[in-house]
């Protein structure tokens, strides 16, 4: 006779697809009800509190952070012991200063906002990954420690998960997993890449000065227009030779401006953009480099000039344990067919910050309907951007069979 098989050899696979089939409808519509309320970076006020009250109506105790939006909620299994750490997943709350696009019934009531990077997809999936781990609790199929990490202010300067990170969020934590929405990836799947997933994003702002002249004076004025010419065509080119080709820099200037008239030489002309880099040793050498190549440019114009450098954010780097991870919870529950492949992108991430101070990885969540081709579905940041809310509950079951995974011992 057979004998039965333990809790701890029980498969959770089957558990967490009833108890994620049991709350799709209910979280679909908490995603729309989030959709059509955003809140921006560090005003998630309401957002914080629909999600801190469904926790707690089934008797989980989330816990708001220090600087009064975001929250994070343990959920730890009957076995669970401290020195075993816990499993981190992370969403990020807060929307974009952007007019909302859609004619649909969810539409953003919020006028000149809206989620437009699918952050209430993200909170909505880890609120979902906390209704089904409590259920497996109750069962006595958690086997780990877990704690959910929802998140404000991903999208500001600075960011917001330096904040989580001192409020002590990681305190105790061994891993660290988050999905991002990918328009470019169908719905049903997840894609993940070793390495560097997304690069390091620098605000660059140039300012000049100078005492201004006549046109037909120039020798004896300083040439705020030529100086601001210089650094525009002269700063990316000379960054190629003194950064690695291979940490992949990319400084792109996105605002220009000086004068007002065609015949005098300004006093002051300013310059922004954005640079990125793919590498974090590339992203450290850049940010110190860049003002004193800057400086060296303007010299021969005889202005003066400051360079205000935000050092941004850095690559968010996927542990390829971590990866490994991601790829056997989704091929676990859902099929082989569940993972693709993708490229490391050129946008900013803030879990990053994260990744910086545990181990773990972060994948892109397919959002855009099967049968539409990439050209034909909005991108994320544009005002019509929108997802298909089956990824939602395949969010859902990739995390919660993650964190409901022990490690493998060597992985531990």
């Amino acid at each position: 006779m057979t004998a039965s098989p333990t809790t701890s050899e029980v498969d959770p696979g089957p558990a967490i697809a009833v108890a994620t089939a049991a709350i799709s409808e209910r979280m679909i519509s908490f995603r729309r009800d989030l959709h059509a309320h955003p809140e921006l970076g560090r005003a998630e006020r309401r957002t914080t509190q629909r999600v801190a009250d469904s926790l707690l109506s089934i008797g989980l105790e989330p816990k708001v952070l220090p600087v009064g939006t975001g929250l994070t909620c343990d959920i730890l299994g009957d076995d669970w012991e401290p020195g075993r750490g816990l499993v981190a997943l992370r969403g990020d709350m807060d929307a974009l200063p952007l007019a909302d696009a859609k004619d649909v019934s969810y539409a953003s009531k919020n006028p000149g906002v809206t989620h437009a990077c699918g952050h209430d997809v993200h909170t909505t999936i880890i609120l979902g990954v906390g209704h089904v781990l409590a259920q497996l609790r109750h069962r006595g199929l958690l086997r780990t420690g877990v704690r959910l990490i929802f998140q404000p202010a991903e999208e500001s300067t600075p960011s917001g998960a330096p904040d989580v990170i001192r409020a002590g969020a990681l305190q105790g934590v061994r891993e660290a997993y988050a999905l991002h929405c990918d328009p470019r990836t169908t719905v049903g799947q997840i894609a993940v890449k070793r390495g560097a997933i997304t690069s390091a994003a620098v605000k660059v702002n140039v300012n000049l000065r100078g005492s201004g002249g006549h046109t037909s004076r120039p020798h004896l004025t300083a040439d705020i227009v030529g100086a601001l010419g210089a650094v525009l065509t002269q700063a990316p080119f000379l960054l190629s030779r003194r950064i690695d080709p291979r940490s992949g820099a990319s400084l792109i200037w996105g605002r220009i401006s000086a004068g007002s008239v065609e015949n005098a030489i300004p006093r002051t002309g300013e310059l922004g953009g954005t640079l990125r880099v793919l590498d974090v040793p590339g992203w450290k050498r850049t940010v110190e480099l860049l003002p004193e190549l800057i400086t060296q440019l303007v010299a021969p114009f005889g202005v003066e000039v400051d360079v205000d450098i935000d050092p941004g954010i850095p690559p968010t780097v996927n542990d390829p344990r971590g990866v490994a991870r991601l790829v056997d919870a989704a091929e676990r529950q859902l099929g082989p067919q569940s993972v693709a492949r993708t490229a490391q992108s050129l946008g900013g991430e803030d879990f990053a910050w994260i990744l910086q101070a545990v181990p773990g990885a972060m994948a892109r969540l397919g959002v855009r309907p099967r049968g539409i081709a990439e050209a034909d579905w909005p991108d994320i940041h544009q005002a019509r951007f929108d997802v298909d809310e089956g990824c939602i509950p395949v969010g859902v079951k990739v995390l919660s069979r993650l964190a409901a995974t022990p490690p493998h011992p060597k992985d531990a």
